[in-house]
């Protein structure tokens, strides 16, 4: 929906919203690339990714700030998280042959180059490492408001539960319902998601 109304407010043609049975049935705008310039058609594949990470934080923040149930504020942490490993997994995405995503859309954008593959990778891994070390804070921030959060055996076992398995079964539901990636990718990065973790719980 974002990215179909930033296809419109740049005047790209669009054939309107359509369900995508490849995307599991979910509701896909239909833009045409050829139409935009580059700088549009990548302001429009990132806004979609953009809108996830800034409506998950809002959320997170407002009901925090706002001292909301206990349950809704771990969903909103939750979907936060979730929000955040999107970007670096977009990013991984994008690096390998045949996946799908934001990332793998600007490269079909600019025909497929091999070249630059290898450092979106690693780009994605950097993030990914960053993006966990901020989960992990906002993970046992969060919840030393309803609990005890001491001891690094105990925050490593909240991280996992709270930020770590959300943000792999996230991974593998992009993976398998959106199609943003294959198997051998899917069972890559979700290690690398929870290694992430892992490394940066401290």
């Amino acid at each position: 929906m974002v990215r179909f109304g930033v296809g419109r407010m740049l005047g790209v043609p669009s054939a309107g919203l359509l369900l995508a049975p490849e995307f599991a049935w979910t509701l896909s705008a239909r833009q045409n690339a050829a139409a935009a310039g580059p700088f549009a058609w990548a302001l429009i594949v990132l806004s979609g990714s953009a809108a996830v990470v800034i409506l998950s934080s809002l959320l997170a923040w407002l009901a925090g700030s706002l001292r909301m149930a206990g349950w809704i504020r771990a969903f909103a942490l939750v979907w936060s998280i979730v929000g955040l490993v999107w970007i670096p997994t977009a990013l991984a995405a994008g690096a390998f042959s045949g996946n799908r995503g934001p990332g793998a859309d600007l490269y079909t954008r600019l025909g497929d180059p091999q070249a630059g593959r290898w450092t979106a990778l690693a780009l994605a891994i950097l993030v990914l490492v960053m993006v966990a070390g901020t989960a992990s804070r906002r993970a046992i921030s969060g919840a030393r408001g309803w609990m005890r959060a001491d001891g690094l055996e105990f925050r490593r076992r909240l991280v996992r539960v709270v930020a770590c398995w959300p943000a792999a079964a996230a991974v593998v539901a992009l993976g398998v319902a959106a199609g943003w990636g294959q198997t051998p990718f899917l069972a890559l990065w979700v290690g690398a998601v929870v290694g992430a973790f892992q490394l940066r719980t401290g």
